[in-house]
């Protein structure tokens, strides 16, 4: 995406959040797996973790605790998923790296973002959170009326889950500085569709703020 397509995408949205009275925080696989090693280029980190973002996802995670910490002063439910590492592969169209150290780190939350007590942590085995997992029932247990979402990748679990949030009928907001990608392009052009078919796209700053 052009930068001047992108200006005109920030030009144009509403940065007032849609969501309700008890809107829930998901955060997707914001795992090992996908951060990789801190300080790293991507192909460095992608050489070392195949599923790596590289620093894109380093840069994301201080937006993710800002969520995290706001969320937590008011209550609002949070909830974990991690890729379910008896199955990887499942998610994706092949198994990518079979080694023991890379199955685990599918599902290891960095310390920086550590669940407390009382936080659902739900592996899954597809894209989206929904799919086979408890996560509706516990969204309706939990009394929650929105959405938002953050993590990686934004093409791809984070769109995945989206979408599915929206078609079961809760209003969702994207948290777009805290979700991340491998690429820009791809990262923007999700953010841009999902803006305008599934979800409220804003930065972290409009959501506490609101």
């Amino acid at each position: 995406m052009s930068d001047e397509a992108y200006e005109n995408f920030d030009a144009v949205r509403d940065r007032t959040p849609v969501v309700g009275q008890r809107p829930a925080l998901l955060v997707i696989d914001v795992v090992t797996a996908f951060l990789g090693e801190e300080g790293l280029s991507l192909a460095a980190s992608l050489a070392d973790r195949p599923l790596s973002c590289g620093p894109a996802g380093w840069l994301a995670l201080p937006r993710v605790q800002a969520l995290l910490e706001w969320a937590r002063n008011r209550a609002f439910p949070v909830i974990y998923t991690v890729g379910d590492s008896g199955i990887l592969g499942g998610a994706l169209k092949n198994v990518v790296d079979d080694r023991p150290a890379s199955r685990s780190a599918m599902s290891e939350i960095p310390d920086a973002i550590t669940p407390l007590p009382g936080e659902a942590v739900i592996p899954k085995a597809r894209a989206s959170a929904f799919f086979g997992t408890p996560l509706t029932g516990l969204l309706i247990k939990q009394k929650v009326d929105s959405l938002i979402v953050v993590g990686c990748t934004t093409s791809g679990c984070v769109r995945a889950t989206v979408v599915d949030g929206h078609s079961l009928g809760w209003p969702v907001v994207v948290a777009e500085d805290a979700s991340f990608d491998r690429a820009k392009l791809s990262h923007d052009v999700s953010l841009f569709e999902m803006n305008a078919k599934y979800a409220q796209v804003l930065k972290v700053n409009d959501i506490i703020a609101a």
